[in-house]
């Protein structure tokens, strides 16, 4: 056991007369494992005082009890520490007891890495249940009124965790909804604020069985919210924070009115989760050509690839994206703030379509784009969602037209003026309009060289396999120099033309929020199975009219049509795939397999303990379960 040591001169004397006489007894001890253990149980009995000034000095002076604990177990063998921590949890798991937290300073006796073996030794001791809940329970209440031992927070979590393998399933619900309230609002002080937000969100996303948790933080959630935004630390948590928090509200729908207000803090601060990944895996030819690159050397469309092979073959619950996120951090993101979801897109699409452009000009053996300069191989990225628009302007003085083409992965529509509830397809229309240039907005006209009014026009002279439209749902103010948001209802239709080919929509992305500086997103998208809804870790089933009845705050920002005489390709199957694609499964499955045989000896250990274990199983949950419940749904978190 590691022992963490700190060499000091020598103590002085603490002014609480009760720490005066624990550190005498300390002083003038044998050092023998009896003494260790009375004088722990002392520690138990020492009240905290209230008054400020006071209590910063009580503070200093168990800091010097701390130091001789730590020197005192630093000369001697393991068996002393062993006995200062069984004095400690035959304190907090007596139902009779309600020790002081002051005792917690026992916990700095050994590192935090052997705090996992410890509640392991705990667990397989054959501690009766109610013992195994009280300690937890007080661990938990000293968390909320003690923040001086920094591995009391980690003996929290690693007890959970414990509590959870061994599926102690309805001690922790119970401890959860007696403890949440005052952990959640634990995470406006930054002093070991990176556990306990590790506990909040074992705990909430643990109870997707049952709003309960939940609820009982919705009422705390704004002034949290608030207080993280003043705080430089905190900021960084608000955006995971409202992505949890808009996750469960969507697990749990149906309370409109308790959600009320959280939902309007929502939309005062930024989040910076951008869900595309399952609008891109979704379409099925674009995933198909990525997964069907060999020899991929662009770092990009490398880890592209592989995250689109776990999410068709993982069994795995969940899947992260991290590394991607990591390497594709545009220009100007910065982590934890909120940014524009179609510039992110953009920039995706952007990157891995450069990536490929440099690789087919690095291979120097493409003899169709070295010989026509003008038609070179079209990237992935221009095969799935590339079109072409030409644009015409004319001269109203002198008639001369000029013309640019354009290539576009994707088309942005705004809004007409007093525009009321308008369908995509009249937008589509509207962005087809002949516009006229006059006043601040006149044509420059090189036959007439100057500034004349005029007119533009702009077709699709190439359409895509794949149509990608942004809803330009704002409205900039010249005077301000600041945008607004358009709280309008657009009439989503399943169907719409572009220059006589018919498009079926198929994914949606959809901000919440009344700013276009702040918000959350999530996504609508359809396979061959229906649609589902991916909304951070909860992925549910549900429908295309729920989309259709999306309304402000919520409102469509960018939508995904497909041809409809393009047929869909079949799923590739793990053979058809490079040969790092299928290590890369098989590393998988291998992780997966270990992790279910880990499960599978945790529950043959348990048969020695079934009068202590809850003998159902927890209720599963949306996208994952009660605790410790596995699932077969597959997110991207």
């Amino acid at each position: 056991m590691a022992v963490i040591q700190k060499n000091v001169v020598g103590p002085v004397a603490p002014t609480d007369p009760r720490l005066q006489l624990i550190l005498r007894a300390l002083k003038e001890g044998d050092g023998t494992s009896v003494n260790m253990y009375s004088n722990i149980l002392k520690l138990g009995a020492v009240a905290v005082p209230s008054e400020p000034t006071e209590y910063m000095r009580f503070i200093e002076d168990v800091k010097i009890i701390q130091t001789l604990l730590i020197n005192e177990c630093a000369n001697n063998n393991n068996e002393v520490i062993f006995v200062a921590l069984k004095a400690l949890y035959d304190e907090i798991s007596n139902p009779a007891k309600n020790p002081s937290p002051v005792m917690s300073i026992v916990l700095q006796l050994i590192s935090v890495e052997d705090l996992s073996s410890a509640v392991k030794f705990i667990l397989n001791s054959g501690y009766p249940e109610q013992s195994l809940e009280k300690a937890l329970q007080t661990l938990c209440n000293w968390w909320t009124k003690w923040i001086w031992t920094e591995n009391l927070g980690h003996l929290v979590l690693a007890f959970m965790f414990g509590l959870e393998q061994e599926n102690y399933h309805d001690m922790l619900v119970e401890v959860t909804l007696n403890t949440i309230e005052p952990l959640f609002k634990l995470l406006i002080i930054p002093a070991n604020r990176r556990t306990v937000w590790a506990v909040v969100c074992l705990m909430l996303t643990r109870m997707r069985h049952s709003p309960q948790a939940f609820h009982k933080v919705i009422p705390h959630a704004p002034k949290v919210i608030e207080l993280l935004g003043k705080d430089e630390s905190g900021k960084c948590y608000i955006g995971a924070l409202i992505n949890l928090l808009a996750a469960l509200m969507d697990n749990f729908p149906g309370y409109p009115t308790l959600c009320k207000g959280m939902v309007h803090n929502f939309c005062s601060f930024s989040t910076p989760q951008i869900t595309y990944w399952e609008t891109l895996y979704m379409t099925k030819t674009f995933r198909n050509q990525v997964l069907l690159q060999n020899d991929v050397v662009m770092p990009l469309f490398s880890k592209l690839q592989v995250l689109f092979a776990l999410l068709q073959h993982s069994k795995k619950f969940c899947l992260s994206p991290n590394d991607i996120l990591t390497l594709l951090r545009p220009p100007g993101f910065v982590l934890g703030h909120q940014h524009d979801s179609s510039e992110f897109l953009g920039y995706l699409l952007d990157t891995l379509h450069e990536q490929e452009k440099s690789k087919q000009i690095g291979n120097g053996n493409n003899k169709d784009m070295e010989e026509t300069a003008a038609e070179p191989t079209p990237t992935v990225v221009q095969q799935s969602f590339g079109g072409k628009t030409v644009t015409v302007s004319r001269c109203a003085e002198c008639g001369t037209k000029s013309e640019r083409i354009d290539g576009f992965r994707d088309l942005q529509l705004s809004f007409p003026q007093n525009a009321n509830n308008p369908s995509v397809q009249s937008l589509m229309e509207f962005f087809l309009e002949s516009e006229k240039l006059c006043g601040d907005n006149q044509y420059r006209c090189d036959a007439c060289d100057k500034l004349t009014d005029g007119e533009r026009l702009t077709k699709i002279v190439s359409i895509p396999n794949h149509l990608i439209l942004t809803l330009k749902h704002f409205r900039y103010d010249p005077a301000s120099q600041t945008r607004t948001k358009l709280l309008q209802r657009v009439n989503l239709e399943s169907r719409i033309c572009l220059e006589g080919a018919w498009f079926d929509l198929y994914a949606a992305v959809v901000h919440c929020g009344t700013s276009v500086d702040s918000g959350h997103y999530y996504t609508f998208a359809r396979d061959t199975t229906g649609w589902y809804k991916f909304n951070d870790s909860i992925v549910s089933k549900t429908t295309e009219e729920s989309l259709h009845l999306v309304k402000p705050p919520e409102t469509p920002y960018i939508l995904f049509y497909a041809r409809d005489d393009i047929m869909e390709p079949e799923t590739l199957p793990c053979s058809s795939l490079s040969t790092v694609l299928q290590m890369a499964i098989n590393k998988d499955q291998t992780e997966k397999e270990q992790e279910l045989r880990a499960g599978s000896r945790n529950n043959n250990n348990n048969n020695s303990y079934k009068q202590r274990k809850n003998d159902d199983p927890p209720p599963p949950g949306c996208g994952g379960g009660g605790f410790g419940t596995p699932s077969n749904n597959m997110f991207v978190c």
